[in-house]
């Protein structure tokens, strides 16, 4: 039976795990992989989530939505992040926010209570496993606290040179590339797609970035 583990032999989820403790644990969790098309719910809101999700391929929106069908994209997962965890490792497991396969995805799914179940014979392995979960749940709040710091700013410049800050400190380098279209960044920094347009513009025309589509670069020193 294929167990995946050189898809994610590398990932921080599987850190300190062998080939051969990966797939004792994706046997005895009871692990599985899913597809989901472009543009596909993965979870709606009020669905109960039961497993920890970790993206192989693809992009996945978390996504809030209000009763006039306004969405905000409140974080983006790529390969090797987690997604649904927070639902999980809850108390009614009921998501309170969308699962968006931003792109096509590929998704290792472990159940959460399996995890969690110890057990006289519990190994190594599974001890690790846990404390790697508990790791990228840190990680992932780390950067909701970040997206919180992003729309907490009064104007949409503030919160466009915050975000682009972020970026460029995580590259290393004033020249990045945005990973969201113009859709989803204003529906990232709760912001309209024509006012955000706008707003690119006169940033451009003050010194302070230049862009060509999603490739940015910052005039001003954001490192």
């Amino acid at each position: 039976m294929k167990t995946h583990y050189n898809e994610v032999k590398e990932l921080r989820l599987f850190k300190n795990i062998k080939e051969e403790e990966f797939n004792r644990l994706y046997t005895s969790l009871g692990m599985y992989v899913k597809r989901y098309k472009k543009g596909s719910y993965i979870v709606l809101s009020e669905e109960p989530v039961r497993c920890v999700s970790l993206v192989l391929e693809g992009v996945v929106h978390m996504e809030s939505e209000d009763v006039w069908g306004n969405r905000t994209i409140l974080v983006f997962m790529n390969r090797g992040d987690l997604f649904g965890e927070t639902f999980a490792c809850g108390t009614s497991q009921a998501s309170v926010v969308n699962f968006l396969a931003a792109r096509d995805v590929v998704a290792l799914n472990i159940p959460f209570q399996a995890v969690m179940q110890l057990t006289p014979d519990m190994d190594r392995s599974q001890v690790q496993l846990m404390g790697n979960i508990l790791t990228s749940i840190a990680d992932k709040n780390v950067r909701l606290m970040q997206k919180l710091d992003i729309v907490s700013k009064r104007t949409l410049r503030e919160k466009l040179l915050t975000y682009f800050s972020l970026i460029a400190r995580a590259h290393g380098s004033n020249e990045f590339d945005v990973p969201l279209g113009r859709v989803g960044l204003g529906e990232y920094l709760c912001a309209d797609r024509s006012a955000l347009t706008r707003e690119l513009s006169r940033m451009r025309d003050d010194g302070l970035i230049e862009y060509e589509k999603n490739h940015f670069r910052l005039l001003v020193d954001a490192i």
